[in-house]
């Protein structure tokens, strides 16, 4: 593998500079994030690993603004975000970040369309004014024509699907992905990660992929590896770019 970084011709997405988090104070306190530094650019597809306790699911709390950071700084596109109110992190967050996590977090006794739209009809959005879009992001994903049914009449792989389009309505700037085949087979495991490449290229969204799995990892294109709290290593995976 070879080292990587942001370009001088790549717009950073997200900048992440010292980043840390404890919990607690004093001689209880608990170093989660210890000072972690990194950017992402626009359009990225890549994978934050680490096994269970390292940190990498509170770094990703942080970047998905539900956390603030202890220390350290954090800007989306050029603007710190670090500070800013609760509220406008709440419009910020779903304006520009889509969320996957392993458990899929559907309301089972809503409709497809109206989990999928869940996200518009929270930011004030009229369902009329983004229902094609709805229906757009459901034939991306190849479920198209399930929009009617419950989510607790489908199969895990097409509730996952589901919690993809509904991440992806917003258009969001990236989507982080939290162990998002951890409850899928090996068929929908494959299916899912050829659905985030398809999207990434299609639509341009980054994808930051958290996993403990480095074959997992071994799908993106860049690996960002976190232990005890610290980044130890960031690397371009020379297995599907061919090195450098």
């Amino acid at each position: 593998m070879a080292e990587t970084g942001i370009g001088p011709a790549s717009r950073p997405l997200v900048e992440a500079v010292g980043l840390t988090r404890v919990y607690g104070e004093g001689e209880t306190a608990t170093v989660a994030v210890d000072g972690a530094t990194f950017a992402i650019a626009e359009g990225e597809f890549l994978a934050l690993i680490g096994q269970s306790g390292s940190g990498k699911s509170t770094l990703l709390n942080m970047l998905g603004l539900l956390d603030t950071p202890t220390a350290g700084s954090l800007r989306y596109q050029g603007d710190g975000v670090s500070g800013l109110p609760k509220a406008e992190r709440a419009q910020l967050r779903n304006q520009l970040i889509g969320f996957v996590f392993q458990f899929h977090h559907l309301l089972p006794e809503f409709t497809v369309l109206e989990n999928v739209l869940m996200p518009a009809l929270v930011a004030g959005a009229r369902p009329a004014e983004v229902r094609d879009r709805a229906i757009e992001t459901l034939e991306l994903l190849g479920i198209v024509g399930l929009e009617d049914k419950n989510a607790n009449q489908l199969s895990g792989g097409q509730k996952q699907r589901v919690a993809i389009a509904r991440a992806l309505l917003n258009r969001p700037a990236i989507v982080l992905a939290d162990e998002p085949t951890g409850n899928l087979d090996t068929t929908n495991t494959e299916a899912v990660y050829d659905l985030f490449r398809t999207i990434n290229r299609e639509l341009g969204t980054a994808f930051l992929i958290v996993t403990h799995d480095r074959s997992v990892a071994q799908r993106t294109d860049r690996i960002i590896e976190i232990r005890d709290g610290k980044i130890i290593g960031d690397v371009r995976n020379e297995y599907l770019t061919g090195g450098s």
